[in-house]
C-alpha cells in the first residue's frame, strides 16, 4: 500500500494550516480546465511509483579531495579527464578522453567488468564523437576508445536492449547514431529516427517504441514505432529504420498549447499521439501536432517488478512500463504510464531547496531509483523522490562552478555511479571536462 504522503495531500496540509494557496488553484489540480478553457481530463490520482534505497541517504558531507560533497559512506574517484596522457597510455588505440563529456550509459561485459559511454558535447561542426571506458571486474580501468567520430555536439542518448548505444546530435538537424561500446568504431546514422535537436532515447522493446526528446524551448516530446520489416522475428531487435515518427499530445494542451502552472499537471492526464507532419525535416521549422515540452533532456524506459503494479486512478490495466523524462525550461520531470497512457508531472522545484537551475540527464538505478543532474547553478545530483522532497546525492565545489553533471549511469551491479562535470578541470586547471565515480554503499544498493 502507498502509505507516503501525496503531493496532493501535502498541499491540502499546506492549506488547512494557513499558507497562500487559494481555493480556486487547488480546485484547478482537480479536472477543472486547462490551456485555453479546455478540459484536462485529469483525474485527481498519481501513478504509485515506489522508491529506491537511495531514498535513504543521508545529508552531503563536506566536499573530500576531488571536490566531490557526498552523503556519509560514499567514496568517489575520477576516472577520466580530458586529454588524460595516462589514460591514453592504457588505451589500446592512444584514445585521449574527450573535450566535453555528456550523456552516457552502462553495459556489461560478457568476461566480467563493464564499458561506460561518453559522449562529447563539442558544437563545432564534425568536432563530436563518443568515447568509451572499459573496467575489469575489479573496477580497475583497462582500456579506452573510440565510438563514434566527426558528429556535433552529441548531447545524451539512450542504451538499447541489445547492448549498442545511441548518440544523440543536439542540432537543428541533428541525428541519432547507434555506436557498438564493445570495440573501437564507428555508429551508423539512423535519419527514421527524426532530424531535431535530439538530447536522449529511451527504447520500450515490448512495444518496439523509441521515445525521444527534444532541447528547444517549443519542442515537442516523441515517439517512435517500428514498422513490422523493422523488427527482427527471432529477436525483436529494431533496425530503427521503417517506422512512424509521432508527437504526445496532453489532453487539453493540444497542438502547441502548454500549461506554465506546475499544479495543474501534477494529477494524471490521458494522452493520444498524432503523426509528425514531415518526418523526415527538420522538425524546428515544420512544426505540427503536440503539446510543447520546453527544453526536453534526460529520458528512460523503467519496467516496474510484477509484485508493486497497480491499477492507476483512471486507467484499465496495472503500471508496467514507466517513460521518465526532464524538462529544463521548467524545471519538470514527467511519468509516462505506458500500458494506460497516462502522465504526470512527478517533481517540480517545489520539491527541493534551492530549486535546481536546469534538470538535466536522467538515470534509474538498477533497484528503482531515479536520479536527475543539474545543468549549471549548484551543480548536483538529485534523487527524485515522485510527489516527495526530492534528496541529494552529489554536488560538485567551487572548481565546477561553470560546469554541469551530464551522463549519470550505474555500473551493471549497481554498485558504481558514473558521470562527468562536462567543464570540469583537466589536469591543467583548463576547464575541459573530468569524468567521476562514486561507489555505492552495499545498503544503499538493493
Amino acid at each position: 500500500m502507498h502509505t507516503s504522503m501525496s503531493r496532493r495531500d501535502l498541499l491540502r496540509h499546506i492549506y488547512l494550516a494557513g499558507a497562500a494557496v487559494t481555493v480556486p488553484g487547488m480546485l484547478a489540480a482537480c479536472g477543472s480546465t486547462g490551456t485555453g478553457g479546455r478540459s484536462t481530463g485529469q483525474d485527481c490520482g498519481e501513478l504509485f511509483i515506489p522508491t529506491g534505497p537511495l531514498a535513504k541517504i543521508g545529508e552531503l558531507q563536506p566536499v573530500d579531495a576531488n571536490d566531490l560533497a557526498l552523503p556519509s559512506g560514499f567514496s568517489s574517484r575520477v576516472v577520466a579527464r580530458n586529454n588524460d596522457a595516462g589514460l591514453a597510455a592504457r588505451s589500446s588505440t592512444g584514445y585521449a578522453w574527450h573535450l566535453f563529456p555528456d550523456g552516457g550509459a552502462c553495459f556489461e561485459r560478457p568476461e566480467g567488468g563493464w564499458i561506460y559511454t561518453s559522449n562529447s558535447e563539442v558544437p563545432l561542426s564534425g568536432s563530436g564523437g563518443c568515447g568509451a571506458l572499459v573496467f575489469n571486474a575489479d573496477g580497475s580501468i583497462e582500456d579506452a576508445y573510440s565510438i563514434l567520430k566527426a558528429t556535433t555536439q552529441n548531447c545524451a542518448g539512450g542504451k538499447t536492449p541489445w547492448n549498442t548505444w545511441v548518440s544523440c546530435e543536439e542540432t537543428s538537424a541533428g541525428l541519432c547514431w547507434e555506436c557498438d561500446p564493445y570495440a573501437p568504431g564507428q555508429g551508423i546514422a539512423k535519419p527514421a529516427l527524426g532530424r531535431f535537436a535530439h538530447e536522449a532515447i529511451a527504447v520500450d522493446l515490448r512495444h518496439h517504441t523509441i521515445y525521444l526528446t527534444e532541447d528547444a524551448g517549443s519542442g515537442r516530446f516523441y515517439r517512435w514505432i517500428a514498422d513490422p520489416a523493422d523488427i527482427d522475428p527471432l529477436t525483436g531487435r529494431m533496425a530503427m529504420e521503417q517506422g512512424r515518427l509521432q508527437c504526445m499530445n496532453l489532453m487539453g494542451y493540444e497542438n502547441g498549447g502548454y500549461e506554465a502552472e506546475d499544479m495543474r499537471l501534477r494529477q494524471l492526464i490521458p494522452v493520444n499521439w498524432a503523426d509528425a507532419l514531415s518526418p523526415d525535416q527538420e522538425q524546428g521549422s515544420h512544426r505540427g501536432p503536440g503539446t510543447v515540452f520546453k527544453g526536453g533532456e534526460g529520458l528512460w524506459y523503467h519496467e516496474l517488478p510484477a509484485s508493486v503494479r497497480e491499477i492507476p486512478p483512471g486507467g484499465s490495466v496495472p503500471t508496467r512500463g514507466l517513460v521518465f523524462w526532464t524538462c529544463k525550461g521548467d524545471n519538470r520531470v514527467f511519468a509516462l504510464d505506458v500500458e494506460n497512457q497516462l502522465v504526470e508531472l512527478i517533481f517540480d522545484n517545489s520539491q527541493i531547496e534551492p530549486g535546481f537551475a536546469d534538470v538535466d540527464n536522467l538515470t534509474v538505478s538498477p533497484a528503482g531509483d531515479i536520479l536527475v543532474a543539474e545543468d549549471g547553478s549548484a551543480v548536483r545530483i538529485m534523487v527524485v523522490l515522485p510527489n516527495q522532497p526530492a534528496r541529494i546525492l552529489a554536488q560538485l565545489g567551487d572548481s565546477h562552478r561553470a560546469s554541469e553533471i551530464c551522463g549519470p549511469a550505474f555500473s551493471p551491479d549497481g554498485s558504481r555511479l558514473y558521470f562527468s562535470s562536462q567543464r570540469g578541470p583537466d589536469f591543467t586547471g583548463s576547464p575541459s571536462g573530468t569524468t567521476f565515480e562514486i561507489l555505492i554503499p552495499e545498503e544503499f544498493r538493493i
